[in-house]
């Protein structure tokens, strides 16, 4: 029996940080490594991106982050779904940034709040004054590679919700957002599918000047 293998092109994965770079101008781009990088290996594609001038790392679980601290000392690492408990305790303990999306906002470790702007996942409402373990704003868009303007209108609330807080780091977009609306630039991009080069609309990734 043969085993399946995949080969990865980590210099396809430079080209596109460099392309969505470009796009983003002085907006930060926060790579999305989670769920094992796509399935790209994680740490691999973390060092790739780093390299090529990501300022910070994006995932879903706290074992995830977990593993990329061992690789990555002293980057932003985000936790982007709910934690709670213990998790909160080992995000402290290993200098990790968590996502609150209710009125329990964990103290002694960096957090950004999650504004619901019409995704309607999860997240808060309305603003409350940040507290001063809060170091960033957030929000998810729903629909920004499928219907734009609907994705114009979540990011018209958020910043008219956030405006009074530029102090703090904001950011919304993702691939779609970052790659074809500008308004979305705030002051990071959280972006994962434009990574691996596949297009969040399901075009030719060479449209955008993206490499799978």
């Amino acid at each position: 029996m043969h085993r399946s293998e995949i080969t990865i092109d980590l210099g396809a994965v430079r080209r596109n940080v460099r392309q969505l770079r470009s796009v983003l101008g002085r907006c930060e781009l926060w790579a999305v490594v989670k769920a094992d990088g796509y399935g790209h290996g994680a740490i691999d594609v973390a060092g790739a991106a780093l390299g090529e001038g990501a300022q910070a790392l994006c995932v879903a679980t706290i074992p995830e982050a977990l593993q990329l601290r061992h690789e990555f000392p002293g980057v932003r690492i985000l936790v982007m779904a709910p934690t709670s408990g213990r998790e909160i305790a080992q995000a402290r303990e290993a200098d990790l940034d968590l996502t609150a999306s209710d009125e329990a906002v964990p103290e002694g470790v960096r957090v950004h709040l999650k504004l619901d702007t019409g995704m309607g996942r999860w997240g808060l409402s309305e603003l409350p004054v940040p507290p001063v373990q809060v170091v960033g704003l957030m929000s998810h868009l729903a629909t920004a590679d499928s219907d734009p303007e609907f994705a114009r209108a979540q990011i018209a609330r958020f910043e008219e919700a956030t405006a009074a807080h530029q102090n703090l780091i904001r950011h919304v977009a993702n691939s779609a957002a970052a790659l074809r609306i500008p308004e979305s630039h705030f002051d990071a991009a959280r972006c994962g599918i434009a990574l691996y080069g596949l297009s969040p609309f399901g075009e030719p990734p060479a449209v955008d000047g993206l490499e799978p």
